[in-house]
């Protein structure tokens, strides 16, 4: 038993001293790892005052360290080594820091400013000034159209309440004003954020809710710009025009963006090369607002619109201050915020989901059409000649003419086809499977379509996914839009005569019953059109079974391209607008705004190619190629100088002589070379803007002469 107890008492001792021992071991482990965190401190610079006193603090740490016996000494050596960091960090000379900017407030003015720019808002009419470089930029006062509602209108300055909140990023500096109590509208609460960061200012709006009775709010106001020719706005009106504040003539023009006002949601002004550009930042349910009356000067400023009668969300424009302006800067850089904050998808990009679109670049587009009927009911329905109002072109027909076209030289194209729908041209949509029996139906399509791959010729068909015939076999007003009054809207302007509007919400399902109905009879064709999508601007449906907000029928609208996308076809719309650039390949036309109608007019302002300066490299545009003015072309102006000078695809009759093939052909090798490059610069060379010159990324150089009828084309990679 003796000898037990001894064995037992061993066992305990050595116990003890292995747990003594590796107790010790596992603290001198854990005083290494904490010597070797205080040797990373030392890599912490230090101003060159205290550098002397960074040694003695590190030193005497990590004599502390050394010095460690117990567990409780570690722990405080730990928050020794923690007030040790904490002070080298503080005392780092490139830490972390608050933008520049300052904020401050007197009697008059709420007042951000910085090294570039001053903004001062006034607080007794909400005069918005912002300075630089001695440029000083006034915007005009609130005023009674600030706030529409269905009954009623108000300033912001109306308000009895307005308070301010400073508002601190870590990139910017800025203040919250809360607008309430309004005599008019007691319940209703608006807050506007201006925030200042280096040579950007961002104004965001939001609301509370109006019980769906809000139309639209305008601010902040436009820039008043003097009655001069220093003064220079750059606008989005289709392809992009300047306007000098003087110009003689009126011109006035409110709209959506997404439409002909604004192809995209920025627009300019120039002043002593002082620039500012102001960029929508949510465009969905923004427009712009241009008034120009003869002799200037030019006001052009935001309109939010409501969404299903309610702000909804917050909106928001940036304002950008910009030295050494010239509108291709401007350009240059709402291309780079585009890129950087929504994605730019290059036509290289779409070419390698899409191979077929390759097959494009550099063939002229040829329109040709089958059926064209018109209902006594539409527009254009000719009465003293009724015989006219049905035009027909057998498929078959079509075919030959393109073969003789291949005979002739053109050794490959894209062919747009019209009217193959069972009614014809802009008829019985949606509803327009199957083909027209009329014109040689399903098989005549189909041997087309084989025709055309034989040629090396690109066939696409025409369609329409948002007019929506009475005709249709389909139609019930029910899947029409309602607009806010409960109305649903009515015309009869094209062939198929009375139609209405088709929700977006039912876009996508018509088109892929169509398309699968065409892929299952083996009609192979390449590419389709969807009629007005990237022109019209978005709309809203007030449908209750079947609200649709703007921002709904984008996406309705894209749907219906990311499915034919998907089947490997070129797909394209109308005109260019922002919001589609990156989806669709191709649109039929992009010119200039001329009066008094896009059909036949003179020019407006100074017209410029602002939209190819963006997207030149992410969209296909065909221009017309007439000898003298045109749909969007300025009277005077060749259109094939426009597509030459923007090294865009040509039109080509299907029944060209050899002159015009010669031509277009010519053409195509300057749409071929320069197509997947970057328009870097337009410039003017002479004081009456007639002579004009691009330049495209590889250096290519386009110079055309409007009054001569001459152009020179300069290939530097391929001398």
């Amino acid at each position: 038993m003796k000898t037990d107890r001894i064995i037992l008492l061993m066992l305990v001792y050595l116990s003890l001293f292995l747990l003594l021992k590796s107790e010790a071991q596992e603290l001198s482990q854990r005083k290494e790892k904490l010597t070797n965190y205080v040797k990373y401190l030392k890599s912490i610079p230090v101003t060159s005052e205290l550098e002397e006193v960074k040694e003695k603090e590190i030193n005497d740490l990590i004599q502390k360290i050394n010095n460690i016996s117990s567990e409780e000494e570690l722990k405080l050596s730990y928050e020794e080594f923690l007030r040790v960091r904490k002070w080298l960090l503080d005392s780092y000379p490139k830490r972390p820091s608050l933008s520049e900017e300052e904020f401050t407030e007197d009697s008059n003015s709420w007042i951000i400013k910085n090294s570039q720019l001053t903004l001062k808002l006034d607080k007794k009419n909400l005069i918005l000034h912002i300075e630089k470089n001695d440029i000083l930029w006034e915007f005009a006062p609130s005023d009674e159209s600030d706030i529409v509602m269905l009954d009623k209108r108000f300033s912001l300055f109306s308000a009895k309440q307005i308070t301010c909140e400073s508002l601190t990023t870590g990139y910017s500096k800025g203040f919250t004003l809360r607008f309430t109590e309004f005599p008019d509208n007691p319940d209703f609460i608006l807050y506007i954020t201006f925030q200042l960061s280096g040579n950007t200012v961002d104004i965001d709006i939001s609301a509370s809710d109006t019980l769906k009775k809000l139309v639209e709010v305008n601010f902040p106001k436009n820039v008043i710009l003097n009655t001069s020719i220093r003064d220079l706005s750059i606008l989005p009106v289709m392809q992009g025009m300047l306007l000098y504040a003087d110009y003689n003539k009126k011109f006035y023009g409110k709209d959506l963006c997404n439409s002909r006002m604004a192809y995209m949601p920025w627009w300019g002004h120039i002043r002593s090369r002082e620039g500012i550009l102001s960029i929508i930042s949510t465009p969905d349910d923004a427009g712009i607002n241009i008034a120009h009356d003869e002799g200037g000067p030019t006001k052009v400023s935001v309109v939010w619109f409501s969404r299903l009668g309610e702000l909804g969300y917050t909106r928001r424009i940036k304002l950008m201050f910009i030295s050494e302006a010239t509108y291709v800067k401007l350009a240059k850089l709402y291309k780079k915020w585009k890129t950087e904050n929504e994605g730019f998808v290059s036509l290289k990009e779409k070419i390698s989901r899409c191979p077929n679109l390759e097959r494009i670049i550099g063939v002229p587009i040829i329109h040709v059409g089958a059926l064209y009927h018109f209902e006594n009911s539409s527009h254009y329905y000719n009465k003293n000649i009724p015989e006219i109002n049905h035009q027909i072109i057998p498929l078959e027909e079509i075919e030959n003419n393109l073969k003789k076209l291949k005979e002739k030289g053109v050794a490959s194209a894209y062919v747009h086809l019209d009217g193959w729908g069972y009614y014809g041209y802009d008829s019985g949509h949606p509803d327009i499977i199957p083909p027209s029996p009329e014109i040689g139906g399903a098989e005549k399509l189909k041997t087309l379509s084989k025709t055309c791959e034989e040629l090396d010729y690109t066939l696409a068909l025409h369609d329409n996914y948002r007019d929506f015939y009475l005709n249709a076999i389909s139609f019930h007003p029910k899947l029409a839009i309602t607009n806010r009054n409960g109305i649903k809207e009515k015309h009869s302007i094209w062939c198929g005569g009375h139609q209405m509007i088709l929700s977006p919400r039912f876009i996508l399902p018509y088109v892929q019953r169509n398309y699968e109905w065409l892929f299952d009879n083996n009609i192979n064709i390449k590419g389709v059109y969807l009629d007005v999508f990237s022109i019209v601007p978005l709309e809203e449906n007030y449908e209750k079974f079947c609200p649709i907000s703007r921002s709904e029928c984008a996406k309705y609208r894209a749907s219906s391209f990311y499915y034919l996308k998907s089947k490997g076809l070129i797909v394209s719309s109308e005109e260019p607008t922002d919001y589609l650039v990156s989806i669709i390949d191709l649109v039929h036309h992009g010119p200039y705004w001329i009066s008094p109608s896009l059909e036949k007019g003179e020019k407006v302002g100074i017209p410029i190619p602002l939209f190819n300066l963006v997207y030149h490299d992410s969209l296909i545009i065909p221009w017309s190629t007439s000898e003298n003015g045109g749909w969007g072309i300025p009277t005077g102006d060749p259109g094939y100088l426009h597509c030459i000078l923007n090294a865009g695809m040509p039109y080509l009759s299907v029944n060209a002589d050899e002159q015009e093939i010669q031509r277009i052909l010519e053409i195509c090798k300057i749409f071929k070379h320069c197509q997947l490059l970057e328009m870097t610069n337009h410039e003017f060379l002479d004081e009456n803007f007639r002579v004009q010159k691009t330049t495209f990324s590889d250096g290519t150089t386009i110079i055309v002469d409007f009054d001569q009828r001459t152009y020179k084309v300069h290939y530097p990679t391929m001398q």
